[in-house]
């Protein structure tokens, strides 16, 4: 049978935080969900499967590769809610991160992946996928 572990992204994200000493936890079950939808309402992003967008005129776009294991460090703080595309292996589960600046270090040790970023009062979405990061926050709106 092949080794599916690449696509169980939340497990590489616990794997590499421990690695890393740093504190996280992950959300599950309906609590995960209701938030993903919560998100989902708010933002109302265009593509949340495949190459993940926000598709929104007025968010701020930068390249991902240039900017993906930077730019955590600038736009980020406090602790932030990570999730991805709601397949069978990542449906229903959140990873969060306690210090968000750090996350593009963190993801910097991870195979490929796209995914969504908020934080607990969902003030902002960044979409990451193979191409583009996109950021809408909410005073954006």
């Amino acid at each position: 049978m092949e080794n599916q572990d690449y696509l169980k992204k939340i497990e590489e994200l616990k794997s590499v935080s421990k690695k890393k000493f740093l504190e996280h936890s992950v959300v599950e079950g309906k609590i995960a969900e209701r938030f993903i939808n919560n998100v989902y309402n708010k933002f109302k992003p265009f593509k949340i499967t495949d190459h993940l967008s926000i598709g929104s005129d007025i968010s701020k776009k930068m390249a991902t590769d240039e900017f993906e294991f930077s730019f955590s460090e600038i736009y980020l703080s406090g602790s932030i809610y990570v999730f991805f595309e709601q397949d069978y292996y990542n449906k229903n589960q959140i990873f969060v991160l306690k210090e968000g600046k750090l996350f593009s270090k963190l993801i910097e040790e991870c195979y490929g992946m796209e995914y969504f970023i908020t934080n607990e009062n969902n003030s902002f979405l960044i979409s990451v996928n193979w191409y583009i990061i996109e950021m809408l926050f909410e005073n954006d709106r």
